[in-house]
């Protein structure tokens, strides 16, 4: 789970980068096509597909209505104000596990989602008089994704890599399919959000490179909620700010403030917090 909340921010820097010249529903469907197409030699020396479920499309829904909000929020708001926002998703899917999944919330566990939450708010201080219902994208896309989650860790069935793997394989198609109804309804409505443009070199690349890690995150988050409580790994997504405070000061030479970095070591602290949890502590 940590390994593919840290990968996450270069997909979404990707994204940001090319709302410039290519629309956010055309970006988000060329996500989901390169991502389900990294998967197929995969899947194919797995030898095991499985056959397309009813939740599969659920999941295809969430997880287009999730890329689809962030990519748009992505090309309102700044990097750090739409993770900011987007960063509300933990404390939404530690609640749908209480409620959908019936997980034991540990204190622990509130505190860790709480804490982390403080310290990603002190690190990128989001500005809602800047913005306006702008702000409200990312909190669409951390509703969707919450969702996402909990339908995940309800219907995988085993912790094998290949059951993940066959999982985001059928949801990858879902969504394309969402997505490109989306943006051929979008078509004669001319929707800014759906617009056409044929991507051209380089864009090519980038979007291959953005669903290819895509594609490596959300196998890992598959296996990881396969075999852990959502609320467990809920506070763990909050490390996704340290790779994208770094991915800021490496490309775009944002150099971290005071602020940044005492917010830093408390979602460092949250996080830790949980993971040190003893099972016994979360099932007494």
């Amino acid at each position: 789970m940590a390994i593919a909340v840290l990968t996450i921010p270069l997909a979404d820097a990707i994204a940001k980068s090319l709302s410039t010249a290519l629309s956010v529903g055309e970006i988000a469907w060329f996500r989901f096509v390169f991502q389900t197409l990294c998967l197929l030699p995969f899947l194919a020396v797995s030898r095991h597909a499985g056959r397309p479920r009813a939740e599969h499309a659920w999941l295809g829904g969430l997880i287009a209505g999730a890329i689809l909000f962030l990519f748009w929020g992505l090309a309102h708001l700044p990097l750090a104000n739409n993770i900011a926002l987007f960063f509300v998703e933990p404390l939404i899917l530690v609640v749908f596990a209480a409620m959908f999944l019936g997980e034991l919330i540990t204190p622990r566990r509130w505190i860790g989602v709480i804490g982390g939450l403080v310290g990603v708010l002190i690190t990128l201080r989001p500005n809602w008089s800047a913005y306006g219902l702008a702000s409200l994208l990312p909190i669409a896309s951390a509703t969707c994704y919450a969702g996402y989650l909990t339908l995940t860790r309800a219907r995988i069935r085993t912790s094998e890599p290949r059951e993940a793997l066959a999982l985001q394989h059928w949801v990858g198609w879902a969504a394309i399919a969402v997505m490109g109804a989306f943006v051929l309804i979008g078509q004669p409505a001319d929707w800014s959000i759906t617009t056409w443009d044929t991507p051209e070199g380089w864009q090519w690349l980038w979007l291959g490179l953005a669903g290819a890690l895509a594609a490596f995150a959300h196998v890992l988050i598959a296996m990881a909620f396969a075999r852990s409580d959502a609320s467990l790994l809920a506070p763990l997504q909050y490390l996704e700010i340290v790779s994208a405070t770094l991915l800021g000061w490496l490309v775009f030479a944002e150099w971290p403030d005071a602020m940044t970095l005492l917010g830093g070591m408390i979602i460092v602290a949250a996080g830790l917090l949980v993971v040190r949890e003893r099972p016994a502590e979360a099932h007494p």
